[in-house]
């Protein structure tokens, strides 16, 4: 049997069946690239990630700065929003930091 450079014989990894020029499977319709699905596989898991992580409560801290940043009096407010803003800044220095020294070592 000769094969034309055009034709790609894949096998099924779930039934076993021959396919040419297929990107699912004529018997059962799974997808035969491996690659595709690898990426499939991934973005399910990520995307099963990205649902549980927005289906968490808040901590009670987080829950606490947020109410003191919503807080009725004025001086509390700019009070939590002045931590929050060092907080993030000084953050943002240690990941600078973090990625200055990864590119020196590298």
């Amino acid at each position: 049997m000769v094969m034309s450079k055009e034709q790609v014989h894949i096998r099924c990894s779930q039934c076993g069946e021959f396919n040419v020029n297929e990107e699912y499977c004529v018997s059962c319709g799974s997808l035969l690239s491996i690659v595709q699905q690898r990426v499939e596989e991934r973005n399910r898991i990520e995307k099963i990630r990205i649902e549980k992580a927005l289906s968490e409560k808040p901590s009670k801290t987080e829950q606490f700065v947020l109410k003191m940043m919503k807080h009725k009096w004025l001086l509390v407010r700019l009070f939590f929003q002045l931590i929050h803003i060092v907080w993030i800044t000084v953050m943002a220095i240690t990941m600078f930091i973090a990625w200055l020294i990864g590119i020196i070592l590298a």
